[in-house]
């Protein structure tokens, strides 16, 4: 039996096409968008001679091109290699070096850094993302604008379910980092665990997409979750309290899944108190333990229930 990952998205886009997806801003993007344009950059992926297994890195911050990136590596039969944005260029070289990756997309803001360490790397090419009206990038890397041009084939390589889906680099506290291999059908069952059983997730959830893709946590628990349950994320490229308030009143968010630091700056907000938080139905915090205090003043002050969960990048 086999299958892909990138078949939730597929699924979520053949039951509701015309549903948003994502959200940044004032930009949509449907669940039909989204799966055809993954569906160009797949086959744009490949027609650069990339082959089954073969490593892609992306260093981009929550932006629809992470989803358009991840799901085009998932149907094209590649491996997805997330990365911090802020590493600097030795920790880049040693990340491409290390997971053997052909491919970097990188974004305008980190590119620097980005192209110092893929040069320390034998056949790496390296693509960046553009914000609208910028066309500024380092010599010798291309525009990610280039992969769109190709045709969607809607194909979605067949693999076996226990192939590796994504190479999910740990933190390295304790040494250098180790990539950990998440395969296709372990990704899938932490979707549907997360969406069914602790969130209970259905297509009228709005998730604040504010923790890192790049991260098991917001991978995981934010994008695949809300993905395969047809609900909606509105992306937050980089934290901040006051914003994150906005959004939530904005696109009337259901589901907050932060780190104690977001709790935390969100008590302290000055604005907090005035700020429409009330369809807020649940929350979930990870990445380190929260405080009693804040748990407990967070859940008085928003009226919402706090979950506390535990993981690994394994």
């Amino acid at each position: 039996m086999s299958f892909n990952l990138a078949t939730m998205l597929r699924e979520s886009a053949n039951d509701a096409p015309d549903k948003p997806l994502a959200l940044l801003g004032e930009m949509s993007f449907s669940y039909a968008q989204v799966d055809e344009v993954s569906g160009r950059v797949a086959s744009a992926l490949l027609a650069l001679g990339l082959e089954r297994g073969d490593k892609v890195a992306v260093q981009l911050p929550n932006l629809p091109q992470f989803l358009f990136t991840y799901f085009a590596i998932l149907k094209a039969g590649l491996v997805m290699v997330p990365l911090n944005p802020l590493l600097r260029a030795p920790e880049v070289a040693y990340h491409l070096a290390d997971s053997d990756a052909k491919l970097l997309i990188t974004f305008e803001s980190f590119a620097d850094e980005a192209v110092k360490g893929a040069a320390q790397v034998e056949g790496v090419t390296t693509y960046v993302v553009n914000l609208p009206g910028n066309d500024v990038r380092p010599d010798g890397t291309k525009h990610f604008d280039e992969l769109y041009f190709a045709d969607d084939t809607r194909d979605i390589v067949p693999l076996d379910p226990g192939d590796t889906a994504v190479l999910l680099y740990t933190s390295g506290t304790t040494g250098t980092p180790k990539g950990a291999e998440l395969t296709h059908d372990n990704l899938r069952s932490n979707a549907i665990t997360t969406a069914d059983t602790l969130f209970e997730f259905t297509p009228e959830d709005v998730v604040l997409g504010a923790l890192p893709l790049f991260h098991a946590f917001g991978q995981t628990c934010a994008m695949n979750a809300a993905v395969y349950a047809g609900a909606l994320l509105t992306m937050l490229p980089r934290f901040d309290a006051g914003k994150a308030l906005e959004v939530i009143a904005r696109d009337r968010v259901t589901v907050f899944e932060g780190v104690p630091t977001m709790f935390t700056a969100f008590l302290h907000h000055p604005g907090q108190a005035a700020a429409d938080t009330s369809s807020l139905r649940v929350c979930c915090s990870g990445g380190a333990a929260i405080p009693v205090e804040v748990l407990r003043g967070f859940e008085q002050a928003f009226a919402c229930t706090v979950l506390e969960g535990y993981g690994l990048s394994e």
